[in-house]
């Protein structure tokens, strides 16, 4: 009865309700419970905007769904087998390393599996991540600490970095009420704070142990204990004695009001950098917030790259066509610009992880979810295990589509999980004043309680967006509720509209960039809402200039050559390294002015085969036709001390190139649909001529 129920209720797909009825009750039980309430601080005020729901309150759906299964069955749940170091007993009693960097990469790993598991409702994956945490829970110190004994010692840097990791599965698993047996969700907080308050550690070094304030605010506010608020920001206090040092952030406030390019490394800012933000939500000390927001618009000064994330390898560096990022920044930024949207209610930065996910984030991988690039790039015309172009590591592999890649330095191989499994957890936010607001957009979910009464409603999200304009929303409950429906506008839509059951509403946008709904909604209702996707040129250093269509960037698919390569220790032949290098020409220009650009463009809608009528990102519906003209002596660059070796050229000077008379029409698919491809185009002027 029960599973006929959860058929009959949330409307889910065959699919999807088995894979619900083979969970254990336990696990469905403990998800029900994990719906009620939104987050507020222990004496319930919360000075935050918006309030994530408990991982597991919704589920994906749609291209969505099948787009984390692959991920799942693939790489999350692979891993273990396939490399070092994932494939050690790193938190599950594994002492042996030469420093924490194992225990960091594993923890990004149990991280973005134990939420990809949540989220998808996957028991086999749970029972992986599982084996790891219980592990560490059961094996604390008779002093409260929790995880390697190797470096217990509270002196050194770093020595608490990797903590802040595996605390962030610790808090997934106890939001969702996940955790049973002998350890419940209640334990977790427990032990995490005993583990903090009576670590000798210093949190407030200037080191990355710092960011283990996310962690002790989490459990202040689930304990209710101050004294781990006053640890908090005691530690930040502390930190920013020597933040104006490089290596660990460059976040003085000297530097930070004066809005100078940043002069640290990538993961190390973006992690520091958002925590204000996460204490402005427990405090209300506006000074907290107003730093967070200085630091966040270095980024957007001087740094962003045109897939919506900075220039980052592994500094933060300019932002020409052949400037990259690592994919640990695609889920560090993303993961931090989400706390910034809570803290603000500011909808600009959901737009902001939208834009990370939808064409950084799935521009890095290999659409079967088997390898993924250390360093990824807007222009990219092949990836070898030579040919980084960047001028970190130049010449080596970590361009190269890897399931481990960078190999000792694997970082991004476990972080990389973490990127869609946190878009689904953050889709939906409550709202202040008892409401929710739709905040990412997709396929999907959601089941929770509003309005004064906390009354339960389920809303489905259908829709194939990012690829069309239309969102449709289907609200359930056992009889009308009343509560205002927040409908986030993104910043690149000029005129959104919105129809109630078939018929249009006049609604306004608020300052906050979401258009609010106050109402009373029945059972059924239906909310549609249309987001007219206009055509955008970007411009870029070297004259060049990207092309955009609502959230996503559209690039000259390239296509790839692909070799496996085995390496053993970090891959198996299941799971090799893969070089591309490029089959189809991709020495264009854009052939019109750039003002001219945007009414030549042709929108081309494909007819997406059935049996992939789920997978968008590997047949895109919709392709942009744009007039170009081939640059044909724009080559791969050699290597004069070695020829055979090749790397993605820079743009080339137009006005001493030899260009084509011949305008061809290029078919431009979405950025995250490619492995290699060409996303900034030189500007070959009409009257060119050979």
């Amino acid at each position: 009865m029960e599973n006929e129920r959860c058929r009959t209720e949330c409307e889910m797909d065959r699919r999807e309700f088995l894979r619900l009825a083979a969970l254990s009750s336990a696990m469905l039980m403990g998800i029900s419970s994990a719906l009620e309430g939104a987050e507020t601080s222990p004496d319930g005020r919360s000075y935050a905007a918006l309030h994530a729901l408990p991982p597991g309150a919704v589920r994906p759906a749609g291209w969505l769904r099948t787009h984390l299964e692959r991920e799942a069955s693939q790489l999350a749940s692979k891993l273990p087998e396939v490399s070092s170091p994932f494939n050690r007993a790193y938190w599950a009693g594994e002492e042996t390393a030469e420093s924490w960097w194992p225990w960091e990469q594993t923890a990004y790993w149990v991280d973005g599996a134990t939420r990809l598991a949540v989220v998808l409702g996957d028991q086999r994956l749970m029972e992986l991540v599982r084996t790891r945490i219980d592990y560490t829970l059961a094996h604390a110190s008779e002093d409260g600490y929790l995880g390697p004994k190797f470096f217990q010692d509270p002196n050194g840097d770093f020595h608490r970095w990797p903590h802040a990791l595996f605390f962030r599965a610790l808090s997934a698993l106890s939001d969702a009420r996940l955790a049973q047996g002998a350890i419940t969700s209640e334990d977790i907080v427990a032990k995490m704070q005993k583990h903090y308050l009576l670590d000798k550690a210093s949190y407030g070094s200037p080191t990355r142990n710092v960011i283990n304030i996310e962690s002790i605010l989490w459990c202040y506010q689930r304990s209710g204990d101050h004294r781990l608020l006053e640890m908090a920001e005691t530690a930040w206090k502390e930190y920013m004695k020597g933040a104006a040092d490089p290596e660990h952030g460059d976040l003085s406030e000297l530097r930070v009001y004066a809005a100078t390019p940043i002069n640290s490394h990538g993961v190390t800012h973006i992690e520091v950098a958002k925590l204000p933000a996460i204490l402005y939500c427990y405090t209300g000390k506006d000074e907290y917030l107003k730093f967070a927001l200085a630091a966040q618009r270095r980024i957007f000064d001087h740094h962003m790259l045109i897939d919506g994330v900075p220039s980052t390898s592994e500094d933060y560096r300019t932002v020409t066509s052949l400037d990259s990022h690592e994919t640990c920044d695609i889920a560090d930024h993303s993961w931090s610009w989400g706390h910034i949207l809570m803290a603000t209610g500011q909808a600009v930065w959901a737009d902001r992880v939208e834009r990370a996910c939808f064409n950084a984030g799935m521009g890095a991988i290999r659409k079967d979810w088997k390898a993924l690039q250390y360093f990824s790039c807007p222009n990219q015309f092949l990836a070898k295990l030579d040919s980084d172009h960047n001028v970190m590591a130049h010449g080596g592999f970590l361009m190269a589509f890897q399931p481990n890649p960078g190999k000792e330095g694997a970082c991004c191989g476990g972080n990389v999980h973490r990127i869609f499994s946190n878009y689904v957890i953050r889709m939906w936010m409550k709202t202040n004043d008892g409401g929710l607001a739709a905040v990412l957009y997709g396929p999907s979910k959601v089941t929770t309680t509003v309005g004064p009464d906390k009354q339960q409603i389920a809303i489905t999200q259908t829709t194939r967006y990012p690829f069309e304009e239309q969102i449709h929303f289907k609200i359930d409950a056992d009889r009308p509720v009343t509560f205002p429906l927040s409908l986030r506008i993104p910043a690149w839509c000029e005129a959104p509209s919105v129809a109630i059951n078939g018929a249009a509403t006049q609604a306004s946008r608020h300052a906050n960039g979401f258009l609010i709904l106050d109402r009373k909604f029945a059972p059924g209702d239906t909310v549609i809402l249309t987001l007219p996707m206009r055509i955008g040129i970007t411009h870029w250093p070297q004259s060049g200039i990207g092309i955009e269509r609502g959230p996503l960037v559209y690039s000259l698919p390239i296509k790839e050559k692909w070799t496996p390569r085995v390496e053993p220790k970090y891959t198996t032949e299941d799971f090799p390294s893969w070089e591309a290098t490029p089959e189809s020409a991709w020495n264009y220009g854009i052939a019109v002015a750039p003002a001219l650009l945007p009414r030549e463009v042709k929108l081309k809608n494909n007819a997406t085969p059935p049996t992939e009528a789920d997978n968008p990102w590997e047949y895109p519906s919709i392709e942009l036709v744009v007039p170009v003209r081939k640059i044909e002596d724009w080559e791969l660059q050699r290597n004069p001390d070695n020829p055979k070796q090749l790397f993605t050229p820079p743009l080339p000077e137009i006005a001493a190139s030899k260009v084509s008379a011949v305008v061809e029409h290029a078919s431009l698919a979405p950025y995250g649909s490619t492995h290699l491809r060409l996303t900034i185009f030189p500007v070959c002027s009409p009257e060119i001529r050979r």
